[in-house]
């Protein structure tokens, strides 16, 4: 199966044979806990899109600017991870979501080491055409990304930034004028990994 054959029944039946790896107990710090939405939809054109979200730049936000899944961390009143991704996606963007259709594996943030201990739990939803979104003050954009074009060799660049003067680079896909890397690169390598379509690996 190639990027243009991929369509939603195929996809679920591959997600749903998937076991996740969840993260184990450590002997340091309890990490936060936090839940991102991978959200499929079919376009009128019958393309397979994935919804994304440019944050919005804030002052102290570590994913100030970047492209993300809606998401975000755990709250008391949520009776578990597949809700908080649910209502993070209905607070950020409006965005009623029903029951995923899969998890992914976890994912420890451990890649900045000026973070607290993270670890974020992506969960799978599909929903039908391009519902409307409206974006709350902590997105800046959103955009729907096609799937084929994610696995296209010309998607494919580098990232490139500073930190403690030292020039970072990173594997990323690109559209338009966004350009997805990071934990959600990382997020997008395990999933079309179980789908059977590989990204270029994180390091």
């Amino acid at each position: 199966m190639d990027a243009a054959g991929l369509t939603m029944p195929e996809i679920r039946r591959r997600l749903a044979a998937h076991a996740p790896l969840l993260a184990a107990g450590t002997a340091g710090p309890e990490p936060f806990r936090a839940a991102v939405a991978v959200v499929f939809s079919t376009a009128t054109t019958g393309a397979v899109e994935l919804l994304f979200i440019e944050r919005a730049r804030r002052e102290g936000d570590p994913w100030s600017g970047q492209m993300a899944f809606p998401g975000g961390r755990a709250e008391r009143a949520d009776p578990d991870l597949a809700a908080t991704a649910a209502r993070e996606a209905r607070e950020e963007v409006g965005l009623a979501l029903a029951r995923p259709i899969a998890r992914l594996d976890d994912f420890e943030n451990s890649r900045n080491p000026r973070m607290s201990p993270l670890v974020v739990s992506p969960f799978v939803y599909q929903v039908e055409g391009r519902p409307p979104l409206a974006p709350n003050p902590e997105v800046q954009s959103t955009v729907w990304i096609p799937v084929e074009w994610i696995l296209h060799p010309d998607a494919a660049v580098d990232y490139r930034f500073e930190r403690d003067a030292q020039e970072l680079v990173f594997p990323a896909v690109r559209y338009d004028r966004f350009t997805v890397w990071g934990l959600t690169y990382r997020i997008l390598v395990n999933m079309f990994a179980v789908l059977g379509l590989p990204l270029r690996p994180a390091p």
